[in-house]
């Protein structure tokens, strides 16, 4: 195996393909990418086993041949020989030769046989979603995901997919992230499929700016196939919770209030919570809320009062500000609207308008006064 390519073009490259590679795993060989050359075509593969992505790059192809390579230490010394001409060469030894100007360095490998194969795809359904639309809903839905491993099926996004509308869905018990894209249109039997994070992830990074994403969906996985790279995912197996049960249908009391001040307020009330609850207090009038906190064991208090319209009796409620700043993120209106129903019930947050053909709304559970 021997062939040439830039070090920008091998690194971008390189750079696509190495996120799928597990930071800790019990099989040696899922650390390493697999170069496969033949031509002028470079093929890399990398897998965890429940990720696999594939894509290829044009080089000078001198001699055809494949061999798995440690995917840190490659990306460690590519990334050091920056503006170089690379000559690439696999020895008699399986070392794979990286030849840049003066320097010369050798990376064991391992035969490319005992690589595992790429998922086979077979009995596909199609769905598709414009591309912009697709990476603003993971954006606004994955970081309310679930870290619990003994709920596999919180850990990922929920795709509810029907013939007029997609919903993507997540929660990890403290909130909810609902968001039905209206714009949607497809033609087959209704599917749910909970997607993992760390395909999402890999989705979102290599999106292009426009056209539409085609998704396809076989028994237990799913395939994208973008510009530059070839995605297959597992699928979390499980039945995701009857979510809507969850989702209040009574909050009639409604707070209007800046996006941008309610945030710095949260902020600032946050340096005096509780390191450990990370507690805020919310004590909301007709025409202002004041937002405070302290925390009794170490001492020290804050509290901010800003003008704001609700249209309810005036209540007293908690937070948790981490998650309610993380929810503030997703908000890109200049204010917010912030549903209230029977006390100890979550509130409901959604931006003060919803973008075209879309419902966006986020649930957050209110926390127990100390």
């Amino acid at each position: 195996m021997q062939f040439t390519v830039s070090q920008s073009d091998f690194l971008e490259t390189f750079s696509r393909v190495s996120p799928a590679v597990p930071s800790k795993s019990t099989l040696p060989i899922l650390s390493n990418v697999l170069l496969k050359l033949e031509g002028d075509l470079l093929q890399l593969i990398a897998t965890d086993l429940e990720l696999s992505v594939l894509t290829e790059i044009k080089v000078s192809g001198i001699k055809d041949g494949s061999i798995a390579v440690p995917a840190k230490k490659v990306g460690d010394i590519i990334r050091e020989l920056e503006g170089m001409e690379l000559d690439f060469f696999l020895d008699e030894n399986m070392h794979m030769q990286i030849k840049a100007g003066e320097g010369e360095y050798h990376v064991p490998g391992i035969s490319a046989q005992d690589f595992p194969s790429l998922p086979e795809f077979t009995g596909a359904s199609n769905f598709s979603i414009e591309a912009k639309r697709l990476k603003s809903s993971i954006t606004r839905t994955i970081f309310a995901v679930s870290k619990d491993e003994l709920r596999p099926a919180l850990t990922g996004v929920f795709f509810e997919i029907m013939p007029q509308e997609l919903k993507f869905v997540t929660t990890d018990g403290h909130r909810l992230v609902r968001i039905i894209d209206q714009k949607f249109e497809y033609d087959g039997e209704p599917q749910e499929l909970i997607v993992p994070v760390k395909a999402l992830d890999m989705i979102q990074r290599n999106l292009p700016e426009e056209g539409d994403i085609v998704f396809s969906i076989g028994s237990n996985q799913i395939m994208l196939k973008l510009d530059n790279i070839t995605i297959y995912s597992r699928l979390i197996e499980g039945k995701y919770p009857h979510y809507e049960s969850v989702i209040p249908k009574d909050n009639d009391s409604h707070l209007i209030v800046s996006t941008e001040l309610f945030t710095k307020m949260i902020r600032r009330a946050q340096i005096f919570a509780n390191p450990i609850s990370h507690q805020i207090v919310l004590n909301i009038s007709s025409n202002s809320i004041e937002i405070s906190a302290e925390d009794i064991e170490l001492g020290g208090r804050g509290s901010e009062k800003i003008s704001a319209s609700f249209n309810g009796d005036d209540r007293v409620v908690g937070y948790n500000a981490t998650y309610v700043l993380e929810l503030m993120k997703q908000i890109d209106t200049d204010e917010l609207r912030i549903e209230f129903g029977a006390e100890k019930k979550a509130g409901i947050v959604r931006p003060i308008e919803q973008k075209e053909n879309e419902d966006f709304m986020m649930l957050i559970m209110p926390v127990r006064l100390n």
